[in-house]
């Protein structure tokens, strides 16, 4: 395969002459820089690029005969550690479903997340569980890879993701939201409901709807949570199945 952006490859069955036409003017543009570029050229992504980038992340059938991550396998709930720890460290593995709706449009996938001590690392799949992008975050930055083995970087989560997908990704939050915690380094305003569970967290301009919790290892955890920046951005997340230490 050319060295030509993977996912607008991909996505000419299903956009096809607007395929064409983004190619063409991504090389118009510069017909020497292939794929996507977050090094500071005065040529950064358009909205035609990161809307491919889109695409062939949450559409199946842009994937059929296209290159996939290697996507490691998640321990089966009922093989993870001893109750008495559970998440005592506030570390875990997850796999979920993600939708994103941002300035009116939606998209929709999955997710494998394995938050250690010192680093993240974050999968976004295919509806079909094929590996399209891999995120991994810790002391050094932030960097993601795509499946045509792209890779570019960021000093965080936030601003890599916003970069590249178009959206913006609350990783340093969301690993305690989705604990059903607030972040320890900032103000939160809470909301519990009638059995004194947290229905709702307001925290770094985010407001965290909990929309359902599941027993795991004898800990009450969120099992379905919509995070919102505001109208324009949301994410929800259904968390299917956890690990923890």
């Amino acid at each position: 395969m050319s060295s030509r952006n993977i996912f607008l490859r991909c996505g000419e069955a299903l956009l096809g002459v607007r395929g064409e036409k983004v190619r063409g003017e991504a090389e118009s543009q510069n017909p020497h820089r292939t794929g996507f570029d977050l090094s500071p050229h005065p040529s950064p992504l358009t909205p035609h690029l990161i809307k491919g980038l889109f695409a062939a992340l949450f559409f199946p059938m842009l994937l059929w005969g296209c290159a996939a991550l290697p996507v490691p396998p998640l321990e089966l709930e009922s093989a993870a550690r001893p109750q008495s720890s559970s998440g005592a460290e506030g570390l875990f593995r997850l796999s979920g479903r993600i939708a994103v709706s941002h300035n009116g449009e939606s998209f929709s996938g999955s997710l494998r997340w394995s938050h250690a001590a010192e680093e993240d690392e974050i999968f976004i799949l295919s509806p079909l569980g094929q590996g399209v992008a891999r995120i991994v975050n810790n002391s050094a930055g932030a960097s993601l890879e795509t499946a045509d083995g792209q890779s570019y970087r960021a000093a965080d989560v936030e601003s890599l993701t916003e970069e590249v997908l178009g959206w913006r990704l609350p990783a340093r939050g969301l690993q305690y939201w989705v604990m059903g915690r607030s972040a320890p380094d900032s103000v939160a305003e809470s909301e519990l409901d009638d059995k004194r569970q947290l229905r709702a967290l307001r925290q770094d301009g985010w407001r965290v709807d909990y929309l359902g919790y599941r027993m795991v290892q004898g800990t009450l955890l969120p099992a379905k949570l919509e995070v919102a920046l505001d109208e324009r951005l949301r994410v929800r997340l259904v968390i299917d199945d956890w690990v923890l230490p």
